[in-house]
């Protein structure tokens, strides 16, 4: 299954979410990726924390889920269980995030999409966009532990620990530079430097973090 990137400056510099907390939208933009799906039932779960399920149609009946089957991505703070009906976070909507290929009880092999949830909106204020990028943070804090969880030969204290260290380190960084503006090449200078300084504080970044 899909790993996310944990964490990368290159994105979180180059897309401007940040640096560019004092622009606002007018009205507020809509993001353009939400699919029609606002509700699931969960039928399969998998070790990794990631689940199979059926859609709802809400049009007809919230609780009637024999729409597309998908994979949902795992959420922090939520667990799936077989039959969970899994509603849509407020503020956010689902969209695809590349297509899982599973084979089912008959042995045949079916090709789903990977759900993702992202806000629905562009943010609304500045404060409300630091929220947002604190959260997703928290969010990358949870898929960093997860992955070293999931990963037998480095699921140690160790690297729970490097986490921890990473996001808080990404966390205060992007923060202080937040208000400020940047050429594509001055991106591309300070997300290295940056990077070193990271690996020089919390210790060298296994591989296996950086898929």
């Amino acid at each position: 299954m899909k790993k996310y990137i944990l964490f990368t400056f290159l994105i979180l510099l180059g897309c401007s979410q940040i640096p560019s907390m004092n622009v606002l939208p007018t009205p507020r933009e809509h993001n353009e990726n939400c699919m029609d799906m606002r509700r699931f039932k969960v039928f399969q779960v998998f070790e990794d924390s990631y689940a199979l399920a059926d859609a709802c149609t809400a049009s007809y009946d919230e609780d009637f889920c024999i729409g597309a089957v998908v994979l949902l991505t795992p959420q922090r703070n939520v667990e799936y269980y077989d039959d969970m009906y899994v509603s849509v976070p407020s503020n956010k909507c689902a969209v695809q995030d590349g297509v899982f290929k599973y084979e089912t009880k008959n042995k045949t092999y079916k090709t789903v999409p990977v759900v993702a949830f992202e806000y629905e909106f562009e943010a609304s204020s500045e404060d409300e966009k630091i929220e947002r990028f604190r959260n997703d943070m928290e969010d990358g804090r949870f898929e960093c532990k997860l992955s070293v969880i999931n990963n037998k030969k480095q699921n140690t204290k160790s690297n729970i620990d490097k986490c921890d260290c990473m996001i808080d380190f990404i966390t205060n960084e992007i923060l202080n530079i937040k208000d400020k503006d940047f050429s594509e090449a001055e991106k591309d200078t300070i997300t290295k430097e940056l990077y070193k300084k990271m690996e020089k504080k919390c210790g060298k970044i296994p591989d296996f973090m950086k898929k």
